[in-house]
């Protein structure tokens, strides 16, 4: 059993220890003084270890990523967040089980710099926040990688690929598909002569990759919230790659997993 009054001696006169309660799950509740970034607290639970060899386990019962997600932020569907979330594990030497954060602690003597550290991993994970992006400010690359996390494809991330005369041509996404792998470049502005200096940086990328030894299908993703694309650059690069609409998610999942 959890030894509550022994876990309020271990954390009498700490400050970032607010209270101590037991649930009637058996689970111990403790109210942290570390905060979620719009001032909530951060409760981690001791929790009742029913094994053949019980462990003192401390976790946040998925506390965290479920803030995550209610903010819309989901780690799993970027590759960036999730190295982010990888290393905020790391550094703390925090476990992830399912979605909860957890940490073993050896002793009733490591309570306190065990809560210090999973309190801590917390709030940085949550931080996870200040990468989400409204609809105007979003880098397109998010957005597709966040579909292409959906429909659980195999990519890379800003491959370069061997083109015309030996270039080196950085594509957004490479996409390794069951016949024949993708390249994606995506296409967004809010501004008329910028929309047309990344068309013709597109089309010199399409341009290079447009010999025999190159394999695969080109793919252009338009960020189609703007209206500020010039015809004459859209047919050019209609003739050298796929041109698909960022609004059309379902569209753009079928064309990349038809491959």
């Amino acid at each position: 059993m959890v030894d509550v009054p022994e876990i309020q001696r271990q954390v009498a006169g700490h400050h970032l220890v607010r209270s101590v309660d037991e649930l009637r799950t058996g689970h111990v509740r403790i109210e942290t003084g570390f905060l979620y970034p719009e001032g909530s607290a951060v409760d981690l639970f001791i929790v009742h270890d029913r094994t053949l060899f019980p462990r003192l386990c401390l976790s946040d019962l998925g506390q965290t990523i479920a803030w995550l997600a209610d903010v819309q932020v989901r780690p799993w569907l970027s590759k960036k967040r999730q190295a982010f979330l990888n290393d905020v594990l790391r550094l703390y030497g925090v476990a992830q089980a399912g979605g909860a954060l957890e940490l073993t602690i050896p002793s009733w003597n490591e309570l306190v710099p065990g809560i210090m550290r999973l309190g801590q991993a917390c709030v940085r994970v949550a931080d996870l926040v200040f990468t989400r992006r409204t609809s105007l400010q979003a880098p397109v690359t998010e957005e597709v990688e966040e579909v292409l996390a959906e429909g659980a494809l195999d990519y890379e991330t800003n491959p370069e690929l061997e083109g015309r005369f030996g270039n080196r041509v950085r594509v957004d996404f490479l996409v390794h598909g069951r016949r024949m792998p993708l390249a994606v470049l995506t296409w967004s502005s809010a501004n008329r002569s910028q929309a047309h200096v990344q068309a013709n940086e597109i089309f010199r990328r399409w341009y290079d990759l447009d010999i025999p030894a190159r394999r695969e299908q080109r793919v252009t993703i338009l960020d189609d919230r703007f209206d500020v694309y010039r015809d004459d650059d859209m047919k050019r690069l209609r003739e050298k790659s796929d041109m698909l609409g960022l609004s059309d998610r379902v569209g753009i999942l079928d064309v990349l997993s038809a491959a």
